[in-house]
């Protein structure tokens, strides 16, 4: 990264430079052009108007002498101002051996400086010449080296004072990355533990807050990961136990077969249901989830409720819902679970009626089910939706955890509390726009 900081700023200074000094010589240039041009024209016209003459010295815009001298097509000079700059530019035409036609309007650099020259066809003798005519532009040509020298000095300096700035600022860029990829690195090898380095930076604090929390969302569920997996292994053990010790009692002869395979019977149905409600939290608490459908909460409870209900069954089930559809964006297995196992709770402390409500609250959907049964107990309710907790009668302790787990991954929420006669009530709500 500072490799590239570095050439892009390099990059970028070298433009800056090369558009200036491109700028400033064509602007100087065009300046020489258009005012010596004017110059010389006028020099010119009195050349013309008095008929020729061998010598014209005037003060011009440049505050030099503007002359002229006679050559031929050979470039020999035929006479004219004799003067050291007359011979000298009469020299550096002879080198370049260019032909009239080639160097009018002419910028000539020579050994005594340098010349802006112009060239006019004359008869001279009945013969074909030319005059030239040349201003002398050395001093602003100087000065327009000088001001080329003086911006690329100060192209080096500024090239200096970016290369220290972008190699601190390639630094301070570095380190945080530096810092943020090992964390990375560490949460991959499974170590959650919070990054207590903050950065300047806001974008970089932004990203180390949401690898922090990250971290913490990884700790939690490799926590509640090994707690689920400590807990399966005790609660499968007691049953797993009861169907050994029982089975061993028939094999030896000392307990009654008829007996032994009740109990035994009951503990693989008690174990057949825990090993199912695990395989179903396993699924819950899997990172990556099922695409989400709207579903109408009112058709979805209403549909529990029939497969519920049973012809023998003394408990009534009633529901009371809004008459406008409660729809929520949800996994519709999921929450066809979590009713399923709320109605399953409330049957079994349930005496004579189960009273289940439904219905839209702002931006909520809320669920609510009330048994007439003999409710919780004060101590049990902070315990009622941990996994494992049983309460009286209850059976693996997993049922409304699932609950809870199923509602939370939908950003909602689960309480219990007893309702003010008897029995108990269960809320779920669930945001109808997510």
């Amino acid at each position: 990264m500072r490799g590239s900081i570095l050439t892009a700023f390099s990059l970028l200074l070298f433009l800056s430079f090369a558009l200036v000094f491109v700028i400033f010589n064509v602007a100087v240039r065009q300046y020489i052009r258009h005012h010596a041009v004017t110059e010389l024209s006028e020099t010119q016209e009195l050349y013309d108007y008095f008929g020729g003459f061998t010598m014209i010295v005037r003060s011009g815009l440049f505050g030099q002498r503007i002359n002229h001298f006679y050559f031929s097509d050979r470039f020999e000079l035929v006479y004219g101002y004799a003067a050291p700059t007359t011979d000298t530019i009469a020299g550096a035409l002879r080198e370049r051996d260019l032909p009239p036609s080639q160097i009018n309007n002419l910028r000539l650099p020579t050994d005594g400086g340098t010349f802006y020259i112009t060239t006019q066809p004359v008869n001279v003798f009945g013969e074909g010449w030319h005059a030239v005519f040349y201003v002398d532009i050395t001093d602003i040509s100087r000065f327009s080296n000088q001001v080329n020298m003086l911006l690329l000095l100060v192209v080096m300096v500024i090239w200096s004072m970016a290369m220290i700035i972008a190699t601190f600022l390639s630094s301070s860029l570095a380190h945080p990355l530096f810092v943020l990829n090992n964390f990375a690195r560490q949460i991959g090898r499974g170590d959650f533990t919070q990054n207590a380095e903050s950065f300047n930076n806001e974008e970089f604090e932004t990203l180390n807050q949401s690898l922090n929390n990250t971290a913490k969302q990884l700790a939690k569920y490799d926590n509640d990961q090994k707690t689920f997996f400590q807990n399966v292994s005790h609660e499968l053990r007691t049953p797993l136990m009861s169907i050994k010790s029982y089975a061993e009692g028939i094999k030896y002869g000392i307990m009654d077969a008829q007996k032994a395979s009740d109990t035994i019977l009951e503990a693989t149905n008690r174990l057949t249901g825990m090993v199912g409600e695990i395989l179903y939290v396993s699924r819950i608490d899997n990172i990556t989830t099922p695409n989400e459908e709207d579903v109408d909460l009112r058709e979805l409870i209403a549909e529990r409720i029939r497969i519920h209900e049973n012809p023998t069954q003394k408990i009534k089930i009633n529901l009371n819902h809004d008459t406008e559809p409660v729809t929520i964006p949800c996994i519709k297995a999921y929450i066809e679970r979590a009713i399923d196992n709320l109605i399953s709770n409330a049957l079994r402390y349930a005496r004579t009626e189960i009273h289940i409500e439904c219905y839209g609250i702002g931006p909520k959907a809320v669920i609510r089910v009330m048994d007439d049964g003999p409710g919780f107990e004060p101590g049990a309710l902070p315990h009622v939706f941990e996994r494992f907790y049983r309460g009286k009668s209850g059976l693996t302790g997993i049922g409304l955890s699932i609950v809870k787990s199923i509602v939370e991954q939908h950003n909602g929420t689960a309480s219990a509390e007893n309702n003010k006669n008897d029995g108990a009530v269960l809320t779920i709500t669930i945001p109808r726009n997510r």
